[in-house]
């Protein structure tokens, strides 16, 4: 089943290669030559959230693959606030790719993607989510897998749930599909290691924030027994940012109410709106 480009891009105009076309013209197939890495950033009132960090990780997925950063920085920037100016649009997702690394000239996309955001409702209540058996080939690097996607959505939507949690061969629940996920034990954050996981921007904010606060972080294996004992969890991404768990699968959770994790949830919300008030 090929990927629905009504279900990826949103707004009127996107980028390609610098060059302005309408939405309706954009061709799903085109943004999937491999090789493909690609970031998501969201963008608050005119700043894309934490883009240093981004750009950083997009570079760092080019150089796993054997590859140069074909675009510096500042070109990737201009390229963003570009977009944000023809379409009048200052709050939402927006999605650069390069592919095509094996070329002379790769190809770099950037344009809005379809973006959704938890209501206020599902920070009050906690999210609902799933279990679910996979592991990424190779989970450092941000590259295009359409049918992991695919799969996995269907998944999601079968289980009426806000995210699965990845379990692995060994299992350890290591990332949700789309984001990070940490676990709350007596004031302790657990979360799977590293080299496990697609290592989020969020994710990483969060690990400095739980130290700041005095929380004690573990990176390490995450056991599915470990579901029993726990206090609470909650997901960390770009559109959740922090967004507490109330059931995996049939396990209900008072995640919302954890001051632990109300905690951080406040001090990320105010380290955002101090990023974007510096970057106006």
């Amino acid at each position: 089943m090929g990927v629905n480009k009504q279900q990826e891009i949103a707004k009127d105009y996107f980028l390609y290669n610098g060059d302005i076309f309408p939405s309706k013209e954009f061709d799903i197939e085109k943004t999937i030559v491999y090789p493909s890495v690609y970031e998501v950033i969201r963008v608050i009132d005119g700043v894309p959230l934490f883009f240093e960090e981004h750009i950083n990780r997009l570079g760092s997925s080019i150089e796993l693959l054997g590859h140069k950063q074909p675009y510096d920085n500042e070109t990737i920037k201009q390229h963003i606030l570009k977009l944000l100016e023809i379409n009048k649009c200052y709050n939402y997702n927006i999605k650069i790719i390069i592919n095509a690394l094996d070329s002379e000239k790769p190809n770099l996309f950037v344009y809005y993607v379809v973006s959704s955001y938890p209501e206020a409702e599902l920070y009050e209540k906690g999210a609902h989510t799933i279990l679910y058996e996979a592991e990424r080939d190779n989970p450092n690097v941000k590259v295009i897998a359409a049918t992991f996607r695919e799969r996995v959505n269907e998944s999601i939507k079968n289980a009426d749930a806000y995210e699965a949690l990845l379990v692995n061969n060994r299992g350890e629940i290591t990332e949700g599909s789309r984001s990070n996920v940490f676990f709350v034990k007596d004031d302790t954050f657990y979360t799977a290691p590293a080299g496990d996981v697609l290592v989020g921007i969020t994710r990483n904010r969060i690990i400095q924030l739980c130290l700041k606060l005095g929380y004690k972080v573990m990176e390490e294996p995450v056991s599915i027994n470990f579901l029993e004992n726990i206090d609470g969890l909650f997901l960390t991404g770009t559109s959740p940012k922090v967004l507490p768990v109330a059931t995996v699968d049939n396990r209900k959770y008072n995640s919302s109410e954890n001051s632990a994790i109300k905690a951080v949830h406040d001090a990320y919300n105010k380290l955002i709106s101090d990023y974007v008030d510096k970057n106006k």
